[in-house]
């Protein structure tokens, strides 16, 4: 079992906001991880899912709450009011009961932020007193925000906020946030303290079952590059030239995953003897783990072929470049359906390719060979664009995100 986790707002779903996402989007994906998950909140659930932590309500953590609101009027006003420390000793017995049956809480913003100073203070004094590991998880600094500073006044509590606790870890959202509380407060910080929130690729994809099961298999949100070559298997496609490419790819240090998504020609009966050349220089090149013919991936409950249309968009999206070094064609159809899903395409330089894709895709003379057509790929998978999707799909997927940098922050801290 892993580290007993509190995840603190003053508010969590279903009220909406981007602090309650990313929340519930950690509590949701650790519990799945097997780490008991308690969600603190003022207000808010039942959660969308019931199982993805438990929740614990407790009003006063609420920014809104009428005791709270009542003390942060006053406290606007640069007043002290007498009602501020009974509010915070009653926020502090409150977590510390909660407090006893965890190994960590993660603060969002509320050791940040000026709207519940009460439960600022008495985190503060808890991060003194019990054996809890405490992260302040931050989004937004109130110090820094202008439309924030006419409500901020010299002294605690307001100075709690710009001030850092030897025993509290915080964690930001972005360099930026790092380097303004490096400012604010002078304290020693580090870039391994970012941690950025993720996305989720297949939700924002809306993946089929059938292509989430290809993904899983083949671990294409994982890989660096993927490869569609969207054509028949006859030998005038010319996929030996797309099985080098990932060759070359690979020779880079990437990893890479070939898709060859439709079967052998209906009308050749010599095609299956194309397949077998095929996979021999698949094995010659030690691609066998990255090089996949679809057609064998037959679906077990449709009784046929795997890759219907629904599926063959979805592994439009999820490519970084189509391959298409055709011999010879009388029609382009699949650049005009990579055009459509805005992926790089690189083709030999048929009449056919340029009538349809007259600009955008890269051709490759027929007879400059494979090494042309390998550099071609490379190139495309290097333009911005490309390098951006990279990016955004591996260094802030959830997964990654979790596996690399939560997680590790969360054993140091049981």
């Amino acid at each position: 079992m892993g580290a007993r986790v509190g995840l603190l707002h003053y508010t969590c779903p279903p009220v909406i906001g981007g602090v309650e996402t990313i929340l519930y989007e950690h509590a949701a994906r650790l519990t799945r991880r097997g780490y008991p998950v308690t969600i603190l909140s003022g207000r808010g659930g039942p959660l969308p899912d019931p199982k993805a932590a438990r929740l614990v309500i407790i009003p006063e953590l609420d920014s809104r709450e009428t005791a709270v609101s009542a003390v942060r009027e006053a406290l606007d006003r640069g007043v002290v009011p007498s009602e501020f420390a009974t509010l915070r000793a009653d926020i502090a017995q409150h977590l510390s009961t909660e407090l006893a049956e965890l190994d960590v809480l993660v603060v969002h913003n509320a050791l940040t932020l000026h709207f519940n100073l009460a439960l600022t203070a008495a985190l503060w004094s808890l991060a003194d007193s019990t054996n809890v590991r405490m992260i302040s998880w931050v989004h937004d600094i109130s110090w820094l925000n202008p439309i924030y500073r006419p409500w901020l006044h010299e002294g605690d509590p307001w100075d709690l906020l710009r001030r850092q606790h030897p025993r509290i870890t915080p964690i930001f959202v972005s360099t930026q946030r790092l380097e303004e509380w490096r400012e604010l407060t002078g304290a020693t910080l580090d870039t391994s303290q970012v941690i950025p929130n993720g996305i989720d690729p297949a939700a924002l994809l809306k993946l089929g079952d059938r292509a989430t099961s290809l993904v899983d298999r083949f671990n294409l949100l994982g890989t660096d590059i993927v490869m569609l070559a969207p054509v028949r298997i006859t030998k005038r496609k010319n996929l030996e030239w797309a099985i080098e490419a990932a060759a070359g790819v690979r020779a880079t240090g990437r990893s890479v995953q070939l898709l060859i998504t439709g079967p052998p020609g209906p009308h050749n009966p010599r095609s299956l003897e194309y397949v077998a050349d095929l996979k021999r220089l698949t094995e010659r090149l030690a691609l066998q783990s990255s090089v996949h013919f679809l057609f064998e991936e037959s679906d077990p409950d449709a009784g046929g072929y795997a890759i219907d249309t629904a599926t063959l968009s979805d592994l439009y999206m999820l490519s970084d470049v189509v391959v298409l070094p055709s011999g010879s064609e009388g029609f382009g159809l699949p650049l005009a359906e990579a055009a459509i899903f805005r992926v790089p395409a690189v083709c030999t330089d048929l009449p056919a390719f340029r009538e349809v894709a007259p600009d955008g895709a890269i051709f490759v003379p027929t007879t400059a060979g494979s090494p042309a057509f390998t550099a071609a790929v490379l190139s495309a998978i290097e333009s911005p664009a490309a390098r951006l999707r990279r990016r955004v799909m591996h260094a802030l997927s959830w997964d990654s995100i979790i596996t690399e940098r939560i997680e590790p922050l969360l054993s140091t801290a049981s």
